[in-house]
C-alpha cells in the first residue's frame, strides 16, 4: 500500500511539473518570438512561416532611435507615469485609510462606487474627457494627461491600499492615539511604515498600467507630450505594418519595467504576500 501511495504521489508531482512547464512555455514562447522578431529583417518577418534560424540585425533598433525620437517620448512617458503614479497612490492611500478606519453606513457604498468608475469602457468617457480638457486648454500638456491618468488609476489605488490597511490591526491606531499622536501622525508614522510593501506593490501595478496606456494618450497628447505607446503606433501606415520595428520599440519599452522589477522585487513579494499569514 505504501509503495502504491508513493508511486501515486510521484505521479502527481510529475504531472504538476509538466503542467507548470507547459504553462511556462505557453507564456515564454510568444515573448521570445517577439524578441526574435526585433532582430529580424523585413524579409524574414513577412514570410508566412516563422523563421527559426535567421541572420540577426540591429537595424530595427537603429531605426527606432533615429526616426522615432525615442528619447523625447521616453522622457514624456517617464514624467507622466511617475507623477501620476505618485498622485494616485498618495490620494488612494489616504482614501483607503478613511474607508477602513472611519466606517459608517456610507463607506461601503462609497468604496463600491469608487470601484465602479473602472467598470466603464474607456470609449464611454473618452469624448467627455477630451471636451473638458479642450475647454480647459489642457490638451497636449503634461498636467492634463497626468491628471487624467491619476483619476483613471485612482480606483485601483484605493482598493489595493484598502486591502492592505484592513490587515493592519486597529489596535495600532489606538496605541498611537494614547501616545498623543493625531490622525496625520498615525497615518504617516504608524500605518504607512507597516503597509509600505503593499503600497510599493500598488505603485508598481499602477505604473505598469500608466506606462502601457494607449487610447487616452493618443487622444490627449500631440507632438509635445506624445508617449511611447502612441509613438510606436506610427509604424502602422498605409503601406503596411512594420512588425520588426514595432517589436524593437516594444522590446525597448519593457526595459524600464524589467529594471524596476529587478531592483524592487523583494518589496514586491512582501507586498503581494502582505497579510497572507496572520499570527
Amino acid at each position: 500500500m505504501k509503495n502504491k501511495a508513493n508511486q501515486l504521489n510521484r505521479f502527481i508531482v510529475v504531472l504538476r511539473r509538466l503542467f507548470l512547464i507547459a504553462g511556462l512555455a505557453f507564456i515564454l514562447i510568444p515573448f521570445f518570438y517577439f524578441i526574435s522578431v526585433s532582430f529580424q529583417s523585413k524579409s524574414y518577418v513577412q514570410v508566412s512561416t516563422p523563421s527559426v534560424f535567421f541572420k540577426p540585425t540591429l537595424e530595427n533598433y537603429k531605426k527606432v532611435f533615429s526616426t522615432l525620437k525615442f528619447l523625447q517620448y521616453f522622457k514624456n512617458s517617464l514624467i507622466i507615469c511617475s507623477i501620476s503614479t505618485l498622485l494616485s497612490v498618495f490620494v488612494g492611500f489616504l482614501a483607503a485609510y478613511a474607508i477602513t478606519r472611519l466606517k459608517n453606513r456610507f463607506t461601503e457604498n462609497i468604496s463600491f462606487w469608487i470601484l465602479t468608475q473602472r467598470m466603464l469602457p474607456a470609449i464611454a468617457v473618452l469624448i467627455p474627457i477630451y471636451l473638458v480638457m479642450s475647454k480647459l486648454r489642457m490638451l497636449d500638456t503634461y498636467y492634463g494627461i497626468i491628471l487624467v491618468y491619476s483619476v483613471l488609476n485612482l480606483p485601483y489605488a484605493v482598493w489595493m491600499s484598502k486591502s492592505f490597511i484592513e490587515d493592519i490591526p486597529i489596535e495600532l491606531d489606538e496605541s498611537a492615539m494614547l501616545d498623543g499622536c493625531n490622525k496625520t501622525q498615525i497615518i504617516f508614522r504608524v500605518i504607512y511604515p507597516v503597509a509600505k510593501p503593499g503600497i510599493i506593490s500598488t505603485g508598481i501595478f499602477i505604473f505598469v498600467l500608466a506606462w502601457s496606456e494607449f487610447i487616452f494618450a493618443l487622444i490627449l497628447s500631440s507632438m509635445h507630450t506624445k508617449t511611447l505607446p502612441v509613438a510606436i503606433s506610427s509604424f502602422i501606415s498605409d503601406t503596411g505594418i512594420e512588425w520588426n520595428s514595432m517589436a524593437a520599440a516594444g522590446a525597448i519599452l519593457i526595459v524600464p519595467l524589467s529594471i524596476m522589477f529587478f531592483f524592487i522585487q523583494k518589496s514586491l513579494v512582501k507586498g503581494l504576500s502582505f497579510g497572507a499569514v496572520k499570527g
